[in-house]
């Protein structure tokens, strides 16, 4: 461990005055002093001051409170969180979400094969995986692992979560993201408005764009967004006309997962209906190739619907699509007219 991990270790158990970290540490005075400046100028601690006394603290924010846990959690394991951390470790950690043997994790994060050999011994000595095999090594990550569960959520942090931005005279943003991600979210926004679905928790802050967030298990791509939203009366009703109306979404991608899901008949029916209320919303070729992968069994869309009865002008649809209908189409127009 190097002296700014030791530091950084220190201070995560204990707010330390500096002399005090001086003391307790197996290095250099000047050293550690050199160290602790850099520390200070580039935001990795800082200097509180509590009964009188100035200490050095972890700093407050999303990212700095889960490195805390890490290196915690890591003692407490008996790992170096400072060499888990290392670029070279990363680069290997991450590739083994796809790969499990030497020659092609070589060849993907481009290190030599001494190198991956090495760092997957690190790996394996610390209970972080399993090897299937050990000649030739065959490496699996043990996925309820604390450290690995930390690690793989400090790698998600710097992902950007899904957002439908809607404007108006109370503007707002809905985020439908990873616990991990929510919790970056109300640690580095909570002076912004913000609530959390399904919590009643609400907070006003110097903006008017509130950011409405939502916990989701997985981070979701913008077709399972789409899909999950898809599923729900306001999704239908709302956000998922806006998605459309922004154009990013991929209809291919879109079309692949709903054969997945088993629910072409219901995504292509919806888009058949939205495109016939507004012309050019959504390209006319990437209906008809929904349309050409059809199910043979019907399904009910939305179920969520059905105590309110049909108006009639489902029939065509219906047939078209081979789907039991329930929408309210008076509320999807409005919806349409919204934008």
């Amino acid at each position: 461990m190097n002296i700014k991990s030791a530091v950084f270790s220190l201070i995560s158990i204990k707010p330390q005055p500096i002399n005090t970290i001086v003391k307790k540490l197996p290095y250099s005075v000047v050293s550690i002093y050199n160290a602790i400046e850099e520390m200070l100028k580039d935001g990795d601690i800082m200097k509180i001051k509590t009964q009188g006394v100035v200490k050095l603290d972890v700093p407050k924010d999303y990212k700095n409170q889960k490195l805390k846990e890490f290196y915690v959690k890591s003692l407490s394991y008996g790992i170096d969180p400072e060499a888990l951390l290392r670029k070279n470790s990363q680069k290997t950690w991450n590739a083994l979400d796809t790969y499990d043997n030497i020659q092609d994790l070589t060849k993907t994060t481009k290190l030599s094969e001494k190198t991956v050999r090495k760092l997957l011994w690190r790996f394996f000595d610390y209970g972080l995986v399993t090897f299937e095999k050990k000649k030739p090594i065959i490496a699996k990550k043990v996925p309820n692992h604390p450290i690995n569960i930390l690690l793989e959520s400090m790698i998600l942090q710097n992902r950007t979560p899904q957002r439908m931005y809607t404007p108006g005279i109370s503007p707002f943003e809905e985020i439908l993201t990873t616990p991990d991600q929510i919790e970056k979210i109300l640690y580095d926004k909570i002076d912004g408005s913000l609530t959390v679905k399904k919590t009643g928790f609400l907070v006003r802050g110097k903006t008017n764009k509130i950011s409405v967030l939502e916990s989701i298990p997985t981070q979701q791509t913008l077709e399972e967004f789409f899909i999950h939203k898809l599923m729900t009366p306001e999704g239908v009703e709302d956000i998922c006309i806006k998605i459309l109306a922004y154009k990013n979404i991929n209809y291919d991608a879109l079309l692949q997962l709903s054969i997945k899901k088993h629910i072409v008949n219901a995504v292509g029916c919806y888009l058949d209906i939205i495109n016939s209320l507004k012309k050019g919303i959504i390209p006319n070729k990437s209906i008809k190739r929904f349309n050409k992968h059809i199910l043979q069994n019907k399904a009910v869309f939305l179920k969520d619907e059905m105590k309110y009865g049909k108006a009639g002008w489902e029939k065509k649809y219906e047939e078209k699509w081979n789907i039991d209908l329930y929408l309210d189409i008076g509320a999807i127009e409005h919806g349409v007219r919204s934008l």
